[in-house]
């Protein structure tokens, strides 16, 4: 049988109020970061904004893109570069001050609308939408391929084609705006 050695007893270590001081700052330093990252956390990055009946209501989805939506609509903004917007129901009229308006882009539906000017204005129908440009250009993306729409006309659209664009009024973009 090998020979065992008997257990020797453990030297505790003196008591050390230094020792007390680094655990107790490394465990606040600890809790501290936890709860920052807690409360800057990221943003939300989805915002839903709706209206009521007879309700209006204009937002900001980035300092250079303003929202006015008609009574009884809905969009979703997406906190991205660029801001992804979706048309869920009702009117929407965009107004866009920058130089790079050629980033937002608008999803009504099936269909896809990029900015290329600066106002315009879109509407949401069961079987698709509408799109009426103020100033500028718009392009409308659908299953048949991509079509210009330019300044004072209106072209409406389906899933998958544009079923009719016309010359408007400038009083026809958007009648329900109160700046119009």
């Amino acid at each position: 049988m090998p020979f065992l050695r008997p257990p020797t007893a453990t030297t505790a270590r003196p008591f050390s109020w230094r020792r007390i001081l680094l655990h107790g700052s490394i465990t606040t330093m600890a809790l501290g970061l936890g709860l920052m990252s807690w409360y800057i956390s990221k943003p939300v990055t989805a915002r839903l904004h709706e209206t009521g009946p007879g309700q209006h209501l204009t937002i900001k989805a980035t300092p250079d893109i303003s929202i006015s939506l008609d009574a009884d609509s809905a969009i979703t903004v997406v906190n991205s570069q660029p801001p992804r917007i979706e048309l869920l129901r009702g009117n929407a009229y965009f107004d866009v001050t920058s130089k790079d308006a050629d980033k937002l882009e608008v999803k009504v539906g099936e269909a896809r609308i990029k900015d290329i000017g600066t106002r315009f204005s879109v509407k949401m129908q069961p079987d698709g939408g509408s799109v009426a440009v103020a100033d500028g250009q718009v392009e409308i993306h659908v299953a048949t391929g991509t079509y210009l729409v330019s300044a004072r006309e209106r072209a409406d659209f389906d899933g998958t084609r544009i079923t009719g664009h016309r010359l408007i009024a400038e009083a026809d973009i958007a009648p329900w705006h109160p700046n119009r």
